[in-house]
């Protein structure tokens, strides 16, 4: 392969392989062991074979992975960079706003139960720590995440 294909999308280095060496969809299709419904949907940038088929592929041409290596790599890249948001002060806000409603509830919770020194006690008190802990952690991140400005 040349500079200019590898320049190009996976379906097309593809296609041009296919075509260079006169083969049909129908026949490389056959070799592969997949569709040729899969094979075109490949060669029109649908989606892309996985990595056993692309291997027999590039087996098959008798070119190098490295060819198709720069495309999927650049994909790869640009998903994790997208995946990865860096902790800003709103994300710091509600955590810190969920640890203290946390921190809240186990309070209500040892004051409860220390009250009434019941069993039944112990157990509202449990009962009314979570749901204040829950409750409170939740509007404190629902303002957060209305009032917050970097919204994507």
């Amino acid at each position: 392969m040349n500079r200019e294909q590898t320049d190009t999308t996976m379906g097309k280095q593809i296609r041009h392989l296919r075509t260079q060496s006169g083969m049909t969809q129908e026949e490389l299709a056959g070799k592969l062991n997949v569709t040729r419904q899969a094979l075109s949907n490949w060669e029109r940038d649908v989606n892309e074979p996985d990595l056993v088929t692309l291997k027999e592929i590039c087996f098959l041409f008798g070119v190098h992975m490295d060819d198709f290596a720069e495309e999927v790599i650049t994909k790869m890249e640009t998903y994790e960079e997208k995946r990865k948001r860096p902790l800003n002060k709103y994300d710091m806000a509600i955590g810190l706003f969920y640890a203290v409603g946390i921190f809240l509830g186990i309070g209500i919770f040892f004051v409860g139960g220390f009250m009434t020194m019941t069993g039944a006690g112990w157990g509202a008190s449990l009962f009314g720590g979570g749901c204040f802990s829950f409750v409170f952690g939740l509007v404190c991140h629902a303002i957060i995440t209305l009032k917050r400005n970097d919204k994507e």
